[in-house]
């Protein structure tokens, strides 16, 4: 592997990180404009990923696509068994915690 290549593979690491880190930022800024700034600089690490290596950008795209399915069905799991473990539970504290639980999950 030449030290090009390295460098290359490097920054394709380095470019999902950072897209990783501000699409885990987005939920937390309540300011718009703020937010507008986010979504620009996610769009700049997008199209320079997409220029250093397009098969990184659409793998990544699936990736993050696979990720998102694989969370989904998670979250529909726990509520399966929440909703089960509920119907067996018989003091009503635990109930109420159990009740509320599924409003903690998003996606």
């Amino acid at each position: 592997m030449t030290e090009q290549e390295i460098h290359k593979l490097l920054e394709i690491q380095y470019l999902k990180g950072r897209i990783d880190e501000l699409h885990k930022a987005i939920p937390t800024v309540s300011n718009l404009e703020r937010k507008r700034k986010l979504d620009t600089r996610l769009d700049k690490y997008y199209n320079k990923l997409k220029n250093t290596d397009e098969i990184a950008y659409h793998l990544f795209q699936v990736e993050t696509t696979n990720r998102m399915h694989s969370k989904r069905k998670g979250i529909e799991d726990i509520k399966d068994l929440l909703q089960e473990a509920y119907e067996h539970i018989e003091d009503p504290l635990v109930k109420v915690k159990i009740a509320e639980q599924p409003n903690r999950y998003t996606e």
